[in-house]
């Protein structure tokens, strides 16, 4: 097993359907709806499914082709108060790409053990290892 944390750029293409939990908290409410999995009742709804403060989830998949561009990587120190998964705030936002084109509102964050599921090849350098190269290259011009 190799060690990979990926970092903001990255792209993973998908060599097999991916399938999360998606939590519906107001940064995936968008992506949840063009997915057809859920649509709010009205936009003050609320995304917790009781007091204790438990988000509400629904099964999502993208599929085998597409590709996941990782936008934002968020690890916290570990609390003492994350007891089991959902108590725990690690998590990765991606953007799903076809080709080179972005998906229309397919912005979402999933919990970090979500993404340990997901099987994926990366072509050549990823986008982040290219933006590097491409500053280099301005710098030396």
């Amino acid at each position: 097993m190799i060690f990979y944390i990926p970092a903001c750029g990255d792209r993973l293409i998908l060599d097999k359907d991916w399938e999360f939990d998606l939590y519906l908290e107001y940064r995936n409410m968008k992506f949840a709806d063009s997915l057809g999995l859920y649509k709010p009742k009205t936009s003050y709804e609320s995304c917790y499914v009781d007091s204790s403060y438990n988000l509400r989830k629904v099964r999502a998949k993208v599929e085998a082709g597409f590709t996941l561009e990782v936008l934002r990587v968020y690890i916290r120190q570990f609390s003492k108060s994350a007891i089991k998964v959902d108590d725990d705030y690690d998590s990765i936002t991606f953007s799903v790409l076809k080709g080179e084109k972005r998906v229309k509102n397919s912005r979402f964050w999933v919990k970090l053990p979500d993404t340990y599921s997901i099987e994926y090849h990366q072509e050549g350098d990823s986008m982040y290892r290219n933006r590097i190269k491409a500053v280099k290259e301005v710098m030396e011009s």
